[in-house]
């Protein structure tokens, strides 16, 4: 009897051991965000004033890369100086870099401007710096004057100062 309650205390011992609980373990090299938060939104400011409000179903942070994944459904706001919205743009995902502060939209992404302006596009980037936005694939524009399609767009984030290479599509607009 003495031996079983030996054996016993001895399977009890060894099975009790420190947890670690240093966080999650990633495995097969998977890099594992510092933070994760669904139903996310972030403000964006400069100074003081808002520039954006950027929401997703589901956000990631890495500090070491210095990198914000948004997924899920992203939503962005923008701002001009004086406070005023200006514009919203809704795409599938988007990431910001923060130390070149540019936000990358990906997936159908849709700029409306508060002026009517519509631009579709799989990919745009916006410059916070630069307070203006860009995209290096195909773009539709629609404004009252326009209905095009064309490459290497860019704008004010309103919309309303742009430029669009190898253009197609009609203008109404007078030669001047």
């Amino acid at each position: 009897m003495r031996y079983m309650i030996f054996i016993f205390g001895c399977f009890l011992i060894l099975g009790c051991s420190r947890v670690d609980e240093s966080g999650p373990v990633a495995t097969n090299n998977e890099i594992v965000p510092d933070q994760e938060i669904w139903g996310g939104k972030i403000e964006i400011t400069d100074n003081g004033r808002l520039q954006s409000i950027v929401q997703a179903g589901y956000m990631q942070s890495f500090q070491k890369k210095q990198m914000t994944l948004l997924d899920s459904g992203v939503t962005v706001d923008f701002f001009n100086k004086e406070g005023q919205h200006t514009s919203v743009l809704t795409s599938e995902r988007a990431s910001i870099e923060e130390k070149s502060d540019i936000f990358k939209a990906q997936g159908n992404v849709v700029v409306v401007s508060d002026s009517g302006a519509v631009l579709r596009t799989e990919r745009l980037y916006w410059d916070k710096k630069k307070r203006r936005v860009s995209s290096d694939t195909l773009v539709i524009l629609t404004t009252d004057l326009d209905s095009l399609r064309g490459y290497d767009f860019e704008a004010d984030e309103n919309l309303k100062s742009w430029s669009l290479k190898k253009p197609t599509g009609r203008t109404f607009r007078r030669r001047q």
